[in-house]
């Protein structure tokens, strides 16, 4: 089994022992496409292909709703399957379990706010390869 230091709101999280939490299965696997989808591209020195083109996708665009909604959800899938890739190469390395593994993307879901055009709530929903469904959901402001 794989692990990562768990984040909540971009910052470690200690423990009550006062130990480094760490985050697995599919805990892991919601933080994992959250980071994924946050990081915008080319923001990771060491590994510029890293990240969405999300807020890219959705700043400051002039365009209809719909446009930018059918972008956002692009550039979500690209970077889940981006993610995908890098789950293979992990595995050939590291002991991963099933449930920190997305085998499908089910749904994404962007939606406008209709009183605040620049604020999303975005929600992906992912099977994994146990077969079950994990939900990432965030909100962003542009």
């Amino acid at each position: 089994m794989s692990f990562e230091l768990k984040l909540t709101n971009g910052d470690l999280t200690i423990g009550t022992n006062g130990d480094l939490e760490t985050v697995t299965n599919t805990d892991k696997l919601i933080q994992d496409i959250l980071k994924m989808l946050l990081t915008p591209v080319g923001t990771n020195v060491f590994f510029p292909w890293y990240g969405s083109l999300l807020t890219s996708a959705m700043v400051g665009s002039p365009m209809e709703d719909e446009f930018i909604v059918t972008a956002a959800t692009m550039q979500i899938t690209n970077a889940l399957q981006t993610l995908q890739a890098l789950q293979r190469d992990q595995m050939s390395s590291q002991r991963v379990t099933a449930s920190e593994l997305l085998a499908a993307i089910k749904e994404v879901n962007v939606e406008r706010n209709s009183i605040d055009p620049t604020y999303y709530s975005i929600a992906v929903r992912v099977l994994t390869k146990d077969l079950k469904t994990a939900v990432a959901t965030f909100d962003i402001s542009l």
